[in-house]
């Protein structure tokens, strides 16, 4: 019978590193569909972009509810994965992920799914002025 203890399935051994930066890059990658609706056109426009697939990008606002749940369960996973405690079988880990930097563009990423959320509503205030 063999007494040593095979790692369990959650162990951040037996995961690949890459996947915690895939999931953050998708979460990014959701943030910035969530902002193709609204704050895209603005910025294009704002940079002197012009053209009619700028009014088009409007269209992709009946979608908004489904890419804020796509890029509320990537953010959501990523988080879970940058946050998650490290776990080696061994007790040692030839080499970590850099949590910083995936840390930091999930929460730039949160921050651009935020904006996107609320400038619906905040545009009439905006743009009042």
């Amino acid at each position: 019978m063999d007494t040593t203890e095979s790692a369990s399935p959650g162990d951040a051994s037996n995961v690949p590193e890459g996947r915690g930066w895939t999931t953050t890059a998708l979460a990014a990658l959701g943030a910035l569909v969530m902002t193709s609706c609204c704050i895209l056109p603005l910025v294009l426009v704002s940079f002197g972009i012009s053209g009619v697939f700028i009014a088009q990008m409007g269209a992709l606002y009946a979608y908004k509810w489904y890419t804020f749940g796509i890029a509320a369960a990537f953010l959501g996973y990523g988080f879970y994965r940058a946050y998650q405690p490290i776990r080696c079988a061994d007790g040692s880990c030839a080499r970590p992920l850099n949590r910083t930097a995936m840390r930091a563009v999930l929460w730039v990423a949160a921050a651009l799914i935020l904006v996107a959320m609320l400038f619906p509503y905040a545009s009439p205030y905006i743009l009042s002025f």
